[in-house]
């Protein structure tokens, strides 16, 4: 089965599914090399890259899925659209094969099937939130062995995702795809300056209300919300609420550095600014404990689900995994649109009958391309460039490296699924040190200096500096930080407190649990060290080797770990 993600222009995706098993996923960008791979739909490279992992044809897939539907607000179960089909799927990537049909899974049903199936949770409560899809902007739902039962939605005129990224379009922080800056922003500003009393917390949820800004909200006039007048509509309802508490829309300035040549954004940021995204944070986490208290008041489950645009939240996810009754939690790594694709895949096999519930749990986002050492030396001989070859040693002789303050571009085994590097396309440094995140931020990545930046650490290392012992494989669900943690890691912990983590299980065949274990050995503090993307500002996580080695090239980075090679920038090692 063969799950198409990202129907609306942006994250274009593929995952296969095999007798019920993840075999692959990726997202377009990683390919085009375009951020969100924006203004497409085309999955064509992430879907032949799939089909390519597992060896075979479009041809010998038994179902392709897509994760929304076409004829909306009519229903449909298929879609025989063959210029929508080609658009998705370019034959000429495939043999010039064209499918005649696809089946159309709903987009909230998309995205809980993915948090859903693969939880390994024979029950949960599911909690989905986003912008909107397929005219729905939020779900509860109920998963069991049988499936998904839907208990209850809100349409796009209540939307939780729109009213969190127009703040952060407010403030200057970006459209759409920046609106995860706004959680960093929140945790310099006061929650309690401003009172947003157009959305309002409720037990069962929340209501919205923009009557006072040109909205009603029983609005449901579907011709708006297909050709995007709503969405336009909303965003200046929200920018006259949100002036009217003394806010003006604000442009941020941005500079030109005449060393390095970039753009760059002011740096700071207004002391009403921060508040404002504090009080959005707060509001936002409120709404969505009170869903995730309905969700699990009517399911009766103990097990919460996360996803969603909304479940990439990690602040938000840390208060959700804190409430009473939730005693465990799913949130998918890829819970934007891009994680789609395994929904519809795992969806249409469960259907099928190659899929049984409770499923494995997914334990790894590793699901994407590798490259083994052959294919990495080419590479590297291509480019001429020195390299020396450690094999094994090559944990160990980054950990020194990364003990002495240095920064390590990170490029290992399979590309990890979602926008949070995990091991596998990782930029290192030693988080015991807030100069080096300050570097990271400022010069390797180019971003602004109050954003946080994450750890990843062995699970033997979690109680001391997270309080638990719970794993966190996925760096999306916040913790507040142990006074350990502050003193031992700060260049991990965030200006709230908080830090959103990643554990690591020591595993001697792990190149990732070998460095951390190898870090602790070398330098007698806590097997963590400063985890972010390997990236700069204007790229998607990097994916090949010739990637990996052009981002290098182009940033501050000291070193480069490559497979079993090692670079160093300007002579060999």
């Amino acid at each position: 089965m063969l799950g198409l993600g990202g129907p609306y222009y942006h994250d274009a995706s593929a995952c296969l599914v095999i007798d019920g098993r993840i075999i692959a996923f990726a997202e377009e960008e990683r390919f085009s090399r375009r951020k969100h791979h924006k203004d497409s739909r085309s999955c064509a490279m992430a879907a032949a890259y799939c089909l390519a992992e597992a060896g075979i044809t479009l041809a010998e897939v038994d179902e392709i899925a897509i994760a929304f539907n076409p004829a909306w607000p009519e229903p449909s179960q298929t879609c025989t659209d063959a210029e929508l089909i080609a658009e998705l799927l370019d034959s000429a990537q495939f043999g010039h094969h064209r499918p005649r049909q696809v089946t159309v899974i709903e987009h909230h049903l998309a995205h809980a099937a993915s948090a859903f199936h693969p939880s390994g949770f024979d029950q949960a409560a599911v909690l989905v939130v986003d912008g909107s899809g397929d005219g729905v902007s939020a779900t509860l739902a109920h998963g069991t062995a049988s499936g998904l039962k839907v208990l209850r939605q809100w349409p796009f005129s209540q939307s939780l995702g729109w009213f969190y990224e127009t703040v952060a379009e407010h403030l200057g922080l970006g459209d759409w795809t920046s609106s995860g800056k706004l959680m960093g922003l929140a945790g310099y500003g006061n929650p309690n300056r401003y009172e947003l009393d157009f959305l309002t917390p409720q037990p069962g949820g929340y209501h919205l209300d923009l009557s006072r800004w040109g909205i009603r909200p029983d609005e449901q006039d579907d011709d708006q919300y297909t050709d995007l007048r709503y969405y336009q509509r909303l965003k200046r309802a929200y920018a006259a609420a949100y002036t009217d508490l003394g806010i003006p829309p604000h442009r941020r300035v941005r500079t030109y550095a005449p060393v390095t040549g970039r753009s760059l954004p002011e740096p700071g940021f207004r002391p009403e600014h921060a508040d404002l995204a504090a009080a959005a944070q707060h509001l936002l986490e409120q709404c969505l404990i009170e869903l995730a208290r309905e969700a699990l008041t009517a399911t009766g489950a103990t097990r919460l689900c996360v996803v969603g645009g909304v479940g990439l939240n990690c602040s938000a996810n840390g208060r959700l995994a804190a409430l009473r009754g939730v005693e465990d939690m799913f949130v998918q790594p890829a819970a934007g649109d891009a994680g789609c694709a395994i929904g519809a895949a795992l969806e249409v096999a469960l259907r099928r009958g190659d899929l049984t519930l409770p499923g494995p749990a997914m334990t790894t986002a590793a699901l994407g391309p590798s490259f083994d050492a052959t294919a990495i030396r080419q590479v590297l001989t291509d480019y001429g460039l020195a390299f020396r070859d450690h094999g094994d040693d090559l944990p160990a002789v980054i950990a020194g490296h990364l003990a002495s303050g240095r920064t390590v571009g990170w490029f290992q085994g399979r590309m990890e699924a979602g926008p949070r590097a995990l091991g596998g396309r990782s930029i290192l440094a030693d988080a015991h040190h807030t100069r080096v995140r300050d570097h990271i931020n400022n010069n390797v990545k180019h971003r602004e200096p109050w954003r946080p930046l994450a750890p990843v650490l062995l699970e033997e290392a979690a109680p001391e500096l997270l309080g638990t012992s719970t794993p966190h494989p996925f760096m999306i669900v916040a913790r507040q930080a142990t006074q350990a943690a502050r003193k031992l890691i700060p260049a991990v912990v965030h200006a709230d407190g908080t830090l959103r983590p990643q554990t690591v299980a020591r595993d001697d065949a792990d190149p990732h649990a070998r460095l951390l274990a190898s870090f602790a050995e070398q330098t007698g503090r806590p097997p963590a060290l400063l985890n972010t993307s390997f990236n700069h500002e204007a790229e998607p996580i990097v994916c090949t080797p010739r990637d990996a080695v052009a981002t290098f090239a182009a940033s501050p980075l000291d070193m480069l770990a490559i497979g079993p090679f090692l670079l160093h920038k300007g002579r060999p090692i």
